[in-house]
């Protein structure tokens, strides 16, 4: 069935590029509950490009959507993390807590609304339209960082992450119509 006969809804792709640039961070990985790892950094950098796919529904003059990266690239500043367990380490990795790891962007990322451990962004939002070429949009985006390490920490991690989330106001123009 076409979607020609839905003017209404709307599906499309695009290319996002995204920076992150954060004070004092902490990381952590997927099992944290379990390990209490934590990799401390005075600050964290990534840059990403991303394939994104999304969705909106017009009604009258509003569009109400969503979006969120498929894949994407990542890259940013190597930089030391100090390697923290908020209880006593009792395994083989106790050399490496109190020390600085080093950790960077990674690289290759997919689907970070669903996978853990993986960069990208995620996007929900209302446009009105004032007119047929403004509007104004208020939207929150959802996001990962998440950095790997060059070693393998306790229980194989290798992946630290956070999120975060931007509520935002934006003017909105149509690039071609």
């Amino acid at each position: 069935m076409s979607l020609n006969n839905f003017s209404w809804f709307r599906i499309g792709w695009g290319i996002r590029g995204a920076s992150v640039f954060a004070g004092q961070t902490d990381l952590t990985p997927k099992n944290s509950a379990l390990s209490g790892d934590t990799l401390k950094f005075g600050k964290i950098t990534s840059t990403s490009l991303s394939f994104l796919v999304g969705a909106n529904v017009r009604l009258w003059r509003f569009d109400i959507g969503a979006n969120t990266d498929l894949f994407g690239l990542s890259f940013g500043a190597k930089r030391g993390g100090l390697y923290d367990q908020n209880r006593l380490p009792f395994n083989e990795e106790s050399e490496k807590y109190n020390n600085y790891i080093p950790g960077s962007p990674v690289v290759l990322n997919a689907v970070p609304l669903v996978l853990d451990n993986q960069n990208g962004q995620s996007e929900i939002y209302v446009r009105y339209w004032i007119a047929d070429q403004i509007g104004i949009k208020l939207g929150y985006v959802h996001g990962r960082v998440t950095y790997s390490t060059d070693v393998k920490l306790a229980n194989d991690q290798t992946r630290f992450s956070t999120t975060y989330g931007i509520p935002y106001v934006a003017i909105a123009f149509p690039l071609y119509n």
